[in-house]
């Protein structure tokens, strides 16, 4: 081969570049909050262990009832003997009915278990390059 030929191939333009390819796929974070602890703190109860609480409380809060409602029965049939007025079993109904109970909640002691994933993005990248044609 000699130069002139070597020297024409190198002017003239055989190569061609092509752009690389970039494929880039994503995935979106995943965060998760647990509340147990602060729930399980504060007294709240899940749905289902409420409502059946809540229906324990209400049998008894109807028992309670019930049975203060004959002892009051029995004392007022005991108003002519002079033991007890109906002055009286109103005065202890009102105050056994106007107790109120309340309670100051602090911060709770636990903070919320938060976990939080982050994915990479995964990048993909096809060189081609300069290609003779």
């Amino acid at each position: 081969m000699q130069i002139g030929n070597i020297l024409q191939q190198i002017q003239t333009p055989t190569f061609k570049y092509e752009p690389p390819e970039m494929d880039i796929r994503t995935r979106s974070a995943e965060l998760d909050a647990d509340w147990d602890a602060i729930w399980e703190e504060l007294g709240v109860l899940p749905s289902s262990a409420f409502m059946k609480s809540l229906s324990e409380e209400s049998v008894r809060k109807g028992l309670d009832a019930i049975q203060q409602r004959a002892q009051d029965g029995d004392r007022m049939g005991n108003i002519a003997k002079g033991k007890v007025t109906a002055g009286q079993l109103a005065f202890e109904r009102y105050i056994h009915n106007g107790k109120k109970e309340i309670q100051l909640e602090m911060l709770p002691k636990f903070g919320v278990s938060i976990d939080v994933r982050i994915y990479a993005p995964e990048i993909e990248v096809k060189t081609k390059g300069v290609v003779r044609s």
